[in-house]
């Protein structure tokens, strides 16, 4: 009995001292969250800031200087290539173009004239005043002679008598032809007789009132007898007469002869380059006044309206800018380091700011080629797969490309990584933390794919909050087991 009860002592001791120990373990080992490797897929991106932009831009400017009178477009419009956007002021340029219409219409009005030759009644004009010529001239001419040889015989009975009758006879003349006249006047107004008849009547009267005013010049000489200076006079009077007449009558032939062998040539060519010269100044207006309308080259979005009605503006001076949205490519900075995880082909996905809830797909098209040194990043630029309508140029843009793929790979939060540089993580093995290496294959945004761990291990999750070798109670996270 004595033996017995000294064993039961023993265990009673044991027992309490393996208690003890149990109790002491527990209330020393903190609680330390872990998890267990989890099969997933995991993709590893390098995320930065982007911007957008357009392939195609345009400059919008006038050809010509002058005053703007419209805007038609505002800043954000979409306008079309062809499209009236922007007009300068006409006024001065429409009344030039009225005035050279005119000047081509005359223009076009003597060529006409020119081409088709003389008028019938410019021609039988032409010969009346000819037998006028002729006619007034020659009576002109015989009165001086007359007169002259009056001079030079002296007055005797028989010339007074010759001179006299003479004069009668002029006076009866004058009378029939101013009467012949009055009756050619009333027929010609009454469309009965043409121009030329009128003025063949009217020639009748001035070489009948010539005649008369030389009869009575005669009858008044025949008179008395003259003097030295009157003969000379008479004669210097004779020369006058003789050339005048040869001379209107000269004149009135070539008239008549010019209008016989109209149309000219040298005329009508003088007329056409008058008209050739007339309509090149109207195209020539006309063209300052299209240089007045400002088209849209492009197709595409009004980036920044420049000018507003009433400013001055000169040749090539830009009115707006223009961005072809149709064919744009987003710009991205990224450190130089991730060069070697970039790639051309690599998806990204792209949110703009302002529309968080709308994100859209692109494409790497390029990487580099040139590094800026001073800040040590790299020009990365990407395709959008389809362009949003909400895109507009130099729009800031949040971009995410992922460079590497895993699918069921094993992993564990980012956290569990002990450092960015280091190849381990920390697991609890019978109640202390230790760590285990690791082969990190991929980085993702919150996990990372490793190769290394079994299925039961327990990692712990936060690695900055424990150390190696402390002891640990591990608690299973979501996701774990106990």
């Amino acid at each position: 009995m004595r033996r017995v009860r000294r064993l039961w002592v023993v265990i009673a001791l044991i027992a309490i001292v393996l208690v003890s120990a149990t109790i002491r373990f527990t209330l020393s080992a903190p609680t330390v969250e872990v998890i267990r490797p989890s099969q997933r897929d995991v993709s590893e991106v390098v995320v930065a800031t982007g911007r957008v932009r357009a392939l195609v831009q345009s400059e919008v400017g006038s050809e010509t200087g002058g005053t703007i009178e419209s805007v038609l477009v505002r800043e954000g419009d979409a306008v079309r290539a062809g499209q009236l956007v922007a007009q300068l002021r006409k006024g001065e340029l429409l009344e030039q173009l009225v005035a050279a219409q005119a000047a081509v219409e005359t223009a076009r009005r003597e060529l006409q004239q020119v081409s088709r030759g003389s008028l019938a009644e410019e021609i039988a004009r032409a010969r009346a005043e000819l037998e006028q010529a002729e006619q007034v001239g020659r009576a002109r001419l015989e009165s001086a002679q007359q007169r002259l040889r009056q001079f030079e015989s002296g007055g005797r009975a028989e010339e007074i008598a010759q001179a006299q009758a003479a004069l009668a006879e002029a006076e009866s003349r004058r009378k029939l032809a101013e009467a012949d006249l009055r009756r050619v006047r009333q027929l010609y107004d009454a469309d009965a007789l043409s121009r030329a008849d009128l003025e063949k009547a009217e020639t009748a009267v001035e070489a009948a009132r010539a005649a008369e005013e030389g009869a009575r010049a005669q009858l008044a000489l025949a008179k008395r007898p003259a003097r030295n200076e009157e003969i000379e006079a008479a004669r210097a009077e004779v020369q006058s007469a003789r050339a005048s007449f040869e001379q209107s009558v000269r004149a009135a032939r070539a008239n008549l002869q010019l209008l016989l062998r109209k149309p000219l040539r040298e005329e009508v060519e003088v007329a056409r380059a008058r008209l050739r010269q007339a309509e090149a100044n109207v195209r020539l207006i006309e063209e300052r006044l299209r240089q007045r309308d400002v088209f849209a080259p492009i197709t595409g979005i009004v980036v920044r309206r420049n000018v507003e009605p009433g400013q001055s503006v000169v040749p090539g001076q830009s009115l707006l800018s223009l961005a072809d949205m149709s064919r744009v490519e987003i710009l991205m900075e990224t450190d130089e380091a991730n060069l070697p995880k970039l790639a051309e082909g690599q998806s990204a996905v792209v949110v703009v700011p302002a529309y968080r809830d709308r994100p859209f797909r692109a494409t790497v098209t390029q990487v580099g080629p040139e590094i800026d040194t001073q800040r040590g990043v790299v020009t990365v630029r990407l395709k959008p797969n389809e362009i949003p309508e909400f895109l507009r140029p130099d729009m800031t843009l949040d971009v995410s490309v992922e460079v590497k793929r895993l699918r069921e790979a094993t992993t564990v939060p980012v956290s569990a990584i002990i450092a960015r540089s280091s190849q381990s993580v920390f697991v609890v093995q019978e109640g202390e933390v230790r760590s285990k290496p690791v082969k990190v294959l991929v980085r993702g945004e919150e996990v990372v794919a490793v190769e290394g761990l079994s299925p039961q291990d327990l990692v712990v999750k936060q690695a900055l909050r424990v150390r190696e070798g402390q002891k640990a109670k591990p608690r299973m996270t979501m996701g774990g087991e106990r």
